[in-house]
């Protein structure tokens, strides 16, 4: 009992994509569609994951916290109408023009970034969710 307590909120990377924005705008281009298609297609099935989702943008303070948050916004709502995954899988952040990783150097582009995660507990029960990403 004690083991499944401590392993409850242990997750693992398992992939990780970026979907690049044009202009800042918050709509999802052919690539993007495809990798969210490939992402949600190697999780129908597999229990025990989440999808960290990461906006940036390269515009400064709160107007560049709002940008980066609309991004987010724009994937989370594709994963979940299109993809049917549960919301409370998706976990998000409007990071604005901040690295997320703490590197100095700034954000260049529109960007989100997503981080599938497996939790250990799950791959004790289940197959590791197989996704074609970078």
């Amino acid at each position: 009992m004690g083991q499944t307590v401590a392993g409850i909120d242990q997750y693992r990377l398992v992939s990780e994509i970026d979907l690049i924005f044009r202009g800042g705008q918050p709509i999802l281009l052919a690539e993007a569609h495809k990798q969210l298609d490939g992402l949600a297609a190697g999780l129908a099935g597999h229990p025990g994951y989440i999808v960290e989702i990461e906006g940036c943008s390269p515009a400064s303070g709160s107007m560049g916290i709002q940008n980066s948050g609309r991004l987010a916004e724009a994937v989370k709502r594709n994963l979940v109408t299109e993809h049917e995954i549960p919301v409370f899988r998706l976990h998000s952040v409007a990071l604005g023009n901040a690295a997320a990783d703490g590197d100095a150097q700034k954000v260049r582009s529109s960007s989100v970034h997503l981080r599938l995660m497996r939790n250990s507990l799950a791959a004790q029960s289940a197959t590791t969710p197989q996704v074609g990403l970078l």
